[in-house]
């Protein structure tokens, strides 16, 4: 499992809590006395990749992002994710 901290206003975090099933929006004070705002969603790695675009929008790839194989990107994290367990 991933787990992502989405931060933003308290109105978008809104909307992303309802579509994500987390309604717990935390708020942190900073340092120049600004709130924000951020969720924490957890998520497999293979939901994750089905629903990551890699050439969301870009009508020029790049060649980098055509190299980019989701097979090869959920290995990767699930060693990652592996590793960070043993630990």
């Amino acid at each position: 499992m991933l787990k992502i901290r989405i931060a933003g206003t308290e109105s978008e975090l809104r909307q992303v809590a309802h579509k994500a099933g987390s309604t717990r929006i935390k708020r942190f004070k900073r340092e120049n006395c600004k709130t924000s705002f951020a969720i924490d969603v957890e998520i497999s790695v293979s939901d994750f990749l089905e629903n990551l675009d890699l050439n969301s929008g870009s009508e020029e790839t790049d060649s980098h992002e055509q190299k980019c194989n989701p097979q090869e990107i959920q290995a990767e994290l699930e060693d990652l994710l592996e590793e960070i367990s043993d630990k």
